[in-house]
């Protein structure tokens, strides 16, 4: 193999993106720099997540497009630390295939080190025994290799990648040496092994095997790292003891946006006054993870230059007191706040999985759930709090009967979610670090954010809603009410978003059912696309029956 085409390496990138769903939860249990937050493995999860479900709208595509899609997805939804500088990573690739049709050996080295200078540029301070040393290390492999190959080509591309798997794990095992809180931990460096893991699935798919199911022979002080049991990985107790001593302060996370932006001005003036500093944008959109002792010095700062939006602010303290208390008794059953979400479609199961961890009950729509198969799923959840989402009206009342039960080892709870996307909008607010209470606000406001779109058949002649509907007509629901009648899911789809007055800010992810095949997707798409100029498409696999379109407007 001498290079990869656009759709060779996005086929590469989704297996990397399965292998790192497979160890996002042992990802979260090392993460202990520079602060143990417990979220490394679902940050970089869902950031790759967003550029991998762009490549769903590619087919054919040249390998520097397909790059570019993936940054940027990744930019958009670039959550924490190892979040935002996994999205500078994929801008790099993205550079360094600028203008590419296929990626070859040449091509990878260059993207490599393209990569390598926007991760170390995100970061206001750059510290090696991180996953920025894990990037670099990749570069440098790959561009002494292309080099001893200098006058006969770059050599074979599947070997190249290898070289370059191999250098990262090596630079993973190093980590420690660099680093006195790994060492001290006993773990190698949390995001330098999602760098690994993406790298290592990839490279299984390039040679035949199943990233979804993988095992790399990973492993920390501790010993091998099983990426099915969480318990597999420890922390060292001195370390835990001395953690819980630090001051953390609070996490403190934005988008900025403006005109005329000077990110290294802003870079500079938030590093004088905080302890950890990743920026990322250009001069329209500036991204910020900053930790600070007083999260309102950023913000006012920050609002002073443009408009905030996606403000998150986390109190570090409160998350390693939860986090050293979890590695403490590990291997115990662990108290704490879970989810239980009906799904029915297993595209939908897993994406309340990837999303929020999420225990799934299968059901919806002419499949409910009863109480009991509730209760179960709650009881095997593990959580003292559990909290319901029922994604369907007539599994709502089920849902609620099932929490007024008496158990006085588990409370469960409600967010009475009427719709998929009503589910998946809450799902992406749930944080299992927060209190319940917390959760259930931030849940319940982002099903009200949320405008929620259906597109099912009509099985006989029959009048709704002042509507005449005939047998085999496709009807588009909006917020569970009649809104249109048409002749296909298609036209039903578009009618029923038309009237939801779609504008370019708008986001609109179209969840595609079981009967529905993707090419017919994707014209849907490019159709709101040349209608609305600059508005957001997504395309998610959901794998629902009777439903050829599930559809969220935000």
């Amino acid at each position: 193999m001498t290079a990869l085409s656009g759709d060779s390496l996005a086929a590469a990138l989704t297996a990397g993106f399965h292998c790192l769903q497979r160890y996002r939860d042992p990802l979260n249990a090392l993460n202990v720099y520079p602060v143990p937050d417990g979220d490394t493995g679902t940050n970089m999860l869902l950031t790759m997540r967003a550029g991998v479900e762009k490549l769903s709208q590619l087919n054919g595509a040249t390998a520097g497009e397909v790059a570019a899609q993936v940054a940027d997805g990744a930019f958009w939804e670039a959550r924490g630390n190892s979040g935002v500088i996994l999205s500078q990573f994929f801008k790099g690739i993205a550079l360094g295939l600028d203008g590419k049709e296929v990626c070859a050996g040449e091509d990878l080295a260059q993207a490599f080190r393209s990569a390598t200078d926007a991760a170390y540029r995100s970061v206001g301070n750059p510290v090696e025994g991180t996953m920025l040393t894990v990037i670099r290390w990749v570069a440098e492999a790959l561009e002494a290799a292309v080099e001893a190959n200098s006058g006969n080509g770059a050599g074979d591309l599947l070997a190249l990648w290898e070289t370059g798997y191999s250098a990262s794990k090596a630079a993973l095992e190093a980590t420690p040496t660099m680093l006195p809180k790994l060492r001290e931990a006993g773990v190698v460096d949390a995001g330098g092994m999602g760098i690994v893991v993406i790298l290592g699935g990839a490279l299984l798919h390039l040679t035949g095997g199943d990233a979804a199911t993988a095992d790399l022979g990973l492993a920390t002080a501790a010993g091998q790292i099983d990426p099915s049991q969480l318990a597999s990985i420890s922390v060292e107790s001195d370390f835990l003891d001395s953690s819980v001593e630090s001051e953390w302060g609070y996490c403190t996370q934005f988008l900025i946006q403006g005109e005329n932006l000077d990110i290294e001005k802003v870079r500079s003036d938030l590093a004088a006054t905080s302890e950890s500093l990743v920026i990322v944008g250009d001069d329209r959109f500036i991204r910020v993870h900053v930790h600070m002792q007083d999260p309102g010095v950023a913000l006012t700062y920050a609002v002073s230059l443009g408009e905030l939006d996606q403000i998150k602010i986390d109190n570090m303290s409160l998350q390693n007191q939860d986090w050293a208390s979890g590695h403490q008794e590990r291997g115990a059953p662990k108290d704490g706040i879970t989810l239980v979400a009906v799904a029915p479609g297993e595209g939908l199961a897993q994406l309340f999985r990837d999303t929020a961890g999420a225990s799934i009950v299968s059901g919806g729509q002419t499949m409910n759930p009863s109480v009991a198969q509730l209760i179960n799923a709650a009881e095997e959840s593990g959580g003292q709090d559990v909290i319901l989402l029922p994604n369907n009206k007539n599994v709502s009342i089920t849902a609620v009967q099932a929490a007024e039960r008496e158990n006085e080892s588990q409370n469960l709870h409600v967010v009475e979610t009427s719709t998929v996307p009503q589910g998946i909008a809450a799902a992406l607010a749930f944080n299992s670090q927060a209190e319940t209470g917390q959760n259930l606000q931030a849940m319940r406001e982002a099903v009200e954010a949320v405008v929620s779109i259906e597109v099912t058949r009509s099985v006989r002649d029959t009048v709704l809603e002042g509507k005449a509907v005939n047998e085999g007509d496709y009807m588009g629901l909006v917020e569970g009410g009649l809104a249109v009648v048409e002749t296909s899911a298609e036209a039903a789809l578009m009618a029923a978003l038309d009237g939801v007055g779609l504008e370019e800010d708008h986001i609109v992810t179209i969840y595609w059912g079981a009967d529905t095949d993707q090419a017919t997707v994707e014209g849907v798409s490019e159709n709101l696309e040349a209608q609305i100029p600059g508005i957001q498409v997504d395309l998610v696999f959901g794998g629902q029956p009777h439903y050829p379109y599930f559809a969220a407007v935000e």
